[in-house]
């Protein structure tokens, strides 16, 4: 139960702090910090729930969160395979790697939607991902309550 209230928590904070800083998906180092404790089926549920709440928000055409939280997923297994996951320096690289990808997965969507792209706001938006997203993912990690690290119910 606790986890669920911590979670549930995470996500209103996070949906809070995008409405300051549109264009960061706050979200995201939760996913990543999520991956990394190994709980599958949270995992699973984190995802779905917030698909939905990121997609329901942006206004972006539907797809671009499925995209965005399968490029976490793909980053962290291709980095398993060459760094400590478990390292301020492997979320600084999916840091990095999100910052590129914002601007790209941003302008494809605006294309398909045959939307206006304001490549100036979206590389501003990935500059912005990769400063924050170690950042956050550190404090998370910092944060996390130890008990819930070895819950086994999600």
């Amino acid at each position: 139960m606790l986890s669920v209230v911590w979670w549930t928590l995470f996500t209103v904070a996070g949906i809070w702090a995008q409405r300051f800083v549109p264009g960061v998906d706050f979200l995201a180092p939760g996913l990543l910090l999520c991956i990394q404790l190994e709980r599958k089926t949270l995992f699973f549920w984190l995802l779905i729930v917030w698909t939905l709440i990121q997609e329901g928000l942006g206004g972006l055409p539907f797809g671009y969160s499925i995209l965005w939280y399968s490029s976490i997923v793909a980053l962290y297994r291709c980095g398993a395979m060459f760094f400590d996951v478990q390292s301020l320096m492997f979320a600084i690289l999916c840091g990095a790697g999100l910052g590129l990808l914002h601007p790209l997965l941003t302008g494809l969507m605006a294309v398909l939607a045959d939307m206006q792209w304001t490549a100036d706001r979206y590389f501003l938006e990935g500059v912005l991902q990769f400063l924050i997203f170690p950042l956050e993912w550190a404090f998370l990690k910092y944060i996390y309550p130890e008990r819930l690290k070895h819950e086994f119910s999600a």
